[in-house]
């Protein structure tokens, strides 16, 4: 197994219709650091940095790149950013496009490029949500092979 490198559990008092935690994006030229609020959205193929918080990294961007959404066609800009989860765990040279997502109140949206990295979780128990990730994968998670399953079974 590989050496573990970070483990995270948000836990939030009622059910969550949005996932939503803070993370810390950086320019990998100039290790300028803004503390910013993230989405994680397992439907996005990649992740996204609103255009103001792209400027205020003095992000120069690489390229641009057509992207489909559930809005049309749209091109954007690429750049590269490293991303700080849990204040413990960079992820250096990560791929993010400028997006509008600025106004809804969100920095940045986690997309599956960077969730791909780790195993997610999400349980909503008694009326409250609770999300998990962990970086590198673990082990699959399956409910059906569980000792709370046969416990449920058995009653």
């Amino acid at each position: 197994m590989d050496k573990l490198l970070s483990v995270f559990t948000e836990r939030y008092s009622t059910i969550q219709n949005k996932i939503i935690n803070s993370v810390v994006i950086m320019n990998p030229r100039t290790n300028n650091a803004i503390p910013a609020k993230a989405q994680w959205d397992t439907g996005a193929t990649g992740t996204c940095i609103s255009k103001e918080l792209a400027g205020r990294l003095n992000l120069i961007p690489l390229g641009i790149q057509q992207i489909h959404t559930p809005s049309g066609i749209g091109t954007v800009k690429r750049y590269k950013a490293d991303m700080v989860l849990n204040n413990e765990l960079i992820i250096q040279n990560i791929d993010v496009i400028d997006s509008e997502i600025g106004s809804q109140g969100i920095d940045i949206l986690i997309g599956m490029n960077i969730i791909r990295l780790g195993d997610f979780a999400i349980s909503n128990y008694n009326g409250q949500t609770q999300f998990s990730f962990r970086i590198p994968s673990y082990e699959h998670v399956d409910y059906r092979n569980t000792e709370s399953e046969a416990a449920v079974t058995r009653e």
